[in-house]
């Protein structure tokens, strides 16, 4: 009885194993995803002034404080390093690994904005396909006080103001990085009859890594329809990145103290030297955190 069995149990294995192998053979033969995509174009999600290509990791929230001092002709004393600063706390979060929401408040200058990011396309390290990385950006902020006053500001829709950029760069090698940002820039009020509601801008974005933890950035942007009412200068900024763990520090120095697209892109008045009121020294320190 035990023979009988046992036979049984071979001669029903037989075809299992058979289909067993079969089915290995089959996903043997099926072509493996190996593709690998670049990484860490930039350190940050902000290059300098400006947003980055990068997004945060799912989960991941990202706190941030900004920092921008300067001294004015006027002022003789300096109360604190110089005779002015301003500031801006933010908070980042990674909904996915391409998708980042934000927010933050700046003070004296009463500025409160929001943003979302989403990366469209990321480089390949094999470079087939789009052989560079987009990621859109849409931005909006609202102002409790006016920077230089070419806004209206009789109801809350008057101080409104909205930022889209695409943002497309690339990691040509393990130490040079380079950002195009197309922008367009839209007010929802303006003072002036001559000055536009709605600017188109671009901006362009090198890094260079100079160590495993140190890099050097700058930016540019420049306005193809500026304000009239006002002299203005494209916004400008030399930076060092120096990356310590999860703790990302930035300085730089630029030549306004607006933290917000629609402000720095459009609003900036002073130009860049060491002139006092023209030069701004700035700091930035991220920490993330991963929930």
């Amino acid at each position: 009885m035990k023979n009988k069995r046992l036979g049984l149990l071979i001669l029903i294995s037989i075809p299992l194993c058979s289909f067993g192998q079969s089915l290995l053979d089959k996903l043997a033969k099926e072509p493996l995803d190996s593709t690998q995509y670049v990484m860490s174009t930039f350190k940050g999600t902000r290059i300098s002034i400006g947003h980055s290509i990068e997004t945060r990791k799912k989960n991941t929230l990202e706190v941030s404080f900004m920092s921008r001092y300067w001294n004015t002709p006027q002022e003789t004393s300096n109360a604190f390093v110089a005779d002015r600063m301003c500031t801006r706390f933010g908070l980042d979060y990674g909904i996915s690994n391409n998708f980042t929401i934000g927010i933050g408040a700046g003070t004296p200058n009463g500025i409160f904005d929001a943003y979302v990011k989403h990366r469209i396309v990321q480089q390949k390290t094999d470079n087939t396909g789009i052989p560079f990385g987009i990621t859109l950006l849409q931005s909006g902020t609202y102002r409790t006080r006016s920077i230089i006053g070419i806004e209206n500001r009789d109801s809350f829709g008057d101080k409104l103001a909205f930022t889209t950029q695409l943002l497309i760069a690339r990691k040509f090698s393990r130490n040079f990085s380079f950002q195009i940002s197309p922008t367009f820039i839209h007010r929802t009020s303006s003072s002036f009859n001559e000055d536009d509601h709605n600017h188109f801008a671009v901006g362009f974005s090198p890094r260079y890594k100079v160590s495993n933890h140190v890099s050097l950035v700058s930016e540019y942007y420049y306005v193809a329809n500026p304000l009239k009412s006002v002299k203005t200068y494209g916004a400008f900024v030399l930076g060092v990145n120096w990356e310590v763990s999860d703790l990302l520090l930035q300085f730089k120095m630029t030549n306004n103290q607006i933290f917000n697209e629609d402000g720095f892109i459009t609003q900036t008045v002073r130009n860049f030297n060491t002139r006092d009121g023209n030069f701004f020294f700035g700091f930035h320190a991220t920490y993330h955190i991963q929930l």
